[in-house]
């Protein structure tokens, strides 16, 4: 199965999104966090990302006679020959349908729900720019925990070369 096809389902999504910010988590931590998603669900997930090797399990540990697994982000598995452009496209149209989605609503209001579509672009040094996502991932994380009273946002990050034109 393509990678693209595994990742793109939105409970998986929220999955791999929490681990990325958190690096390693239990399911019970993952339950917790996902609370929007009933536990059989999350459990059936995780299983199918730890199948298709997008989870690793980096620790096992034995707690009240139950074994509990520490899990993280198989980040070899985003490094693989994976066709980038469909990953992309896969991505791009799982965002496209939230935007349709919010967009289709009776009461949408892009200016209260602080809708934003931004582009930056940024001539860094490969170490500025790991230094970049590494705080980005720290602010993240720093606002990861719901709320009380918050709105659930989709916040997604895309980096990609530019394309320098080519001379005629």
């Amino acid at each position: 199965m393509k990678l693209s096809d595994v990742i793109t389902n939105p409970i998986r999504m929220k999955i791999m999104q929490f681990l990325q910010i958190k690096s390693e988590a239990t399911t019970k931590q993952i339950c917790e966090e996902l609370h929007d998603v009933p536990q059989p669900t999350l459990y059936r997930h995780i299983n199918y990302l730890l199948k298709e090797e997008v989870l690793i399990v980096k620790e096992e540990r034995k707690v009240r006679g139950s074994l509990e697994r520490l899990l993280a982000l198989n980040e070899a598995k985003f490094t693989e020959n994976i066709d980038i452009a469909d990953s992309a496209y896969q991505f791009l149209m799982a965002l496209y349908g939230s935007f349709q989605r919010y967009s289709d609503k009776e009461n949408a209001d892009p200016f209260a729900d602080m809708l934003s579509l931004r582009t930056y672009m940024l001539t860094l040094t490969d170490e500025s720019y790991e230094n970049l996502f590494k705080e980005i991932r720290e602010i993240i994380g720093k606002y990861s925990e719901p709320e009380e009273g918050g709105k659930s946002r989709s916040f997604s990050v895309i980096s990609a070369p530019v394309a320098k034109e080519e001379k005629k």
